[in-house]
């Protein structure tokens, strides 16, 4: 029996996909409509601005938006794009109360800030900064108006800067005593050291003279240096020089008869964290005004330790609230 010969197959040819269409509710290609192309010309354009709603209006950017929402929760009456003044040219975008104007990011000209201040109202400028000074800086400023040098209008710079603080002078050892942990419920000491980092507005290019905040932060660790630890709540009677102490830990009981001068008493257990809290405690009081915060890395021994950061009010503020 013969078999015919097998004939080659023929090259697959693939169909090209008919190109797709949106049909419209009317069956017509919703994407070949006028309407479609006119609005992708105009986008293609830059003719669409992106816009943020608070309370049904709609506003040019998120932080327009998030001031009107601020004043909205205050109960202030305001003006969007209000004149200073009548007749007045410049015009902020919002006008609080007729007394405070607030524009929103943008530095005003020195016509501007003449014709703002001979209006008599209040001048705040609120913007976001490319320029951060780290992690913990938002980026956002606010700036009064207010009268500079010679007598020109000057605006308050809002710029916050860090500056740190690392010698081998912020050395110390101290004792403590964890009761409730199984290696550390003995008294023990350690060797550690601290670095500390203070954050602010730059009055006339410095947060803080080094020279100023190196001796406050001596101070505060030279009280600490060889000191020990130990919650109050452990206090059960003292003398005029002595505490004595009473606690269960995981081996039995302690009591101990120490010296006060020797001896620092803190709210919660002796642990690294209770003792940058110490520390900071000690240091923020005595920093300058124009310091918004403060933090310090505590090392125990030479591989752990933690850090914990202070954010303080500052002078200005303090004087707002009290008014």
């Amino acid at each position: 029996m013969r078999l015919a010969p097998c004939q080659p197959r023929k090259p697959y040819k693939t169909k090209r996909a008919r190109p797709s269409t949106v049909p419209s509710r009317t069956g017509n290609d919703l994407l070949g409509s006028s309407q479609i192309l006119g609005q992708l010309s105009a986008l293609d354009k830059g003719g669409y601005v992106r816009s943020h709603r608070n309370n049904g209006k709609a506003y040019p950017t998120g932080l327009h938006a998030a001031v009107a929402s601020l004043l909205d929760s205050l109960g202030l009456k305001y003006e969007v794009d209000s004149p200073l003044s009548q007749g007045s040219k410049l015009k902020a975008e919002f006008l609080v109360a007729g007394r405070t104007a607030i524009f929103i990011g943008r530095r005003l000209t020195k016509g501007e800030r003449r014709a703002a201040r001979s209006s008599g109202i209040r001048c705040v400028l609120v913007g976001m900064s490319a320029a951060r000074s780290d992690s913990w800086d938002a980026g956002l400023r606010v700036t009064a108006l207010s009268k500079g040098e010679g007598g020109d209008d000057s605006l308050k710079e809002g710029r916050l800067q860090t500056i740190f603080l690392d010698d081998p002078s912020f050395n110390f050892d101290y004792a403590h005593i964890l009761p409730k942990t199984e290696k550390c419920s003995v008294m023990h000491g350690h060797t550690s050291s601290a670095l500390v980092e203070i954050a602010g507005s730059p009055v006339e290019g410095m947060v803080v003279d080094f020279n100023d905040a190196k001796p406050i932060i001596r101070e505060a660790i030279s009280n600490l240096d060889h000191k020990l630890f130990i919650r109050k709540k452990y206090v059960v009677g003292e003398t005029k020089t002595h505490i004595d102490l009473k606690f269960e830990t995981v081996h039995g009981e302690f009591a101990l008869h120490v010296p006060k001068e020797t001896t620092v008493l803190l709210e919660g257990e002796a642990t690294v964290e209770n003792l940058a809290k110490e520390l900071l405690d000690r240091i923020t009081p005595k920093m300058p005004g124009n310091v918004e915060a403060v933090g310090v890395y505590v090392y125990e021994g030479m591989n752990k330790g933690t850090h914990l950061l202070a954010r303080l009010h500052t002078k200005e503020a303090e004087k707002g609230r009290k008014r």
